[in-house]
């Protein structure tokens, strides 16, 4: 597919693009150096657009901004949720999904952490176009974990009660670990922390499990033999 687009630079000459290209430039960009480190002259540097070109392409320093947080959002959305959300484990689903985190993390070659994330430290719901991302992502990212966590429950590996509960908890645990991340406390920081994540997890299937398999055998004792009608019916 074709995804180049024709637009007059200041001087009134045609000038062709990729805006493929220029919106994951603009997006690497805002990753690294964030909102307020990114000045229009750099925009320009990392697309190889004139200050026209890039307003009437994809208007002011807010309005990129927004379009590459939203391209993120959906990016990250598919490579980190999808497993989640699609997946036929419980709990083994939720630790690979912490161990791709680490990955995603160690990976980074500068301390990038998660560009939404990032966006919820940089802004702190300020801008409502910024929010609307934010709270989208975070939606995502707690039903992908409540959906691993309720096949947990379906495979006996947790009990039903307090499922919300662990779901939050794990949703904070990978808030702190991306703000770690960007704090740049070091790859070894951030691997502890996703082990202690993994930690959290394993607690759960030892001690979870044990119950659900305990209540289950209590439950089959006290169930009348097949055949046999309770008394009193």
């Amino acid at each position: 597919m074709d995804y180049s687009v024709q637009n007059t630079s200041s001087a009134g000459r045609p000038l062709e693009f990729d805006p493929e290209k220029a919106q994951e430039a603009m997006m690497r960009l805002f990753w690294a150096k964030g909102f307020l480190g990114v000045s229009l002259p750099d925009l320009q540097e990392h697309t190889g657009l004139s200050r026209s070109s890039l307003y009437n392409s994809f208007g002011g320093k807010q309005e990129v901004f927004a379009i590459v947080l939203d391209r993120y959002r959906k990016a990250v959305g598919e490579q980190m949720c999808r497993p989640l959300e699609q997946g036929q484990q419980g709990l083994s689903d939720v630790r690979a999904f912490f161990v791709s985190v680490a990955r995603f993390f160690d990976g980074q070659k500068e301390a990038n952490g998660c560009l939404l994330v990032n966006s919820m430290v940089e802004f702190g719901g300020a801008d409502a176009a910024v929010a609307q991302q934010q709270a989208m992502h975070l939606q995502r990212l707690r039903a992908a974990l409540g959906a691993a966590l309720a096949r947990a429950v379906t495979l006996q590996e947790i009990p039903a009660h307090g499922v919300e509960a662990k779901r939050d908890l794990l949703l904070s645990l990978l808030l702190g670990v991306s703000v770690a991340a960007r704090a740049d406390l070091g790859q070894a920081q951030v691997a502890a922390l996703i082990k202690a994540v993994q930690s959290q997890i394993t607690a759960w299937e030892s001690g979870g499990g044990k119950a659900v398999q305990s209540k289950t055998r209590r439950q089959e004792r006290k169930a009348p033999p097949k055949g046999k009608r309770p008394r009193g019916s």
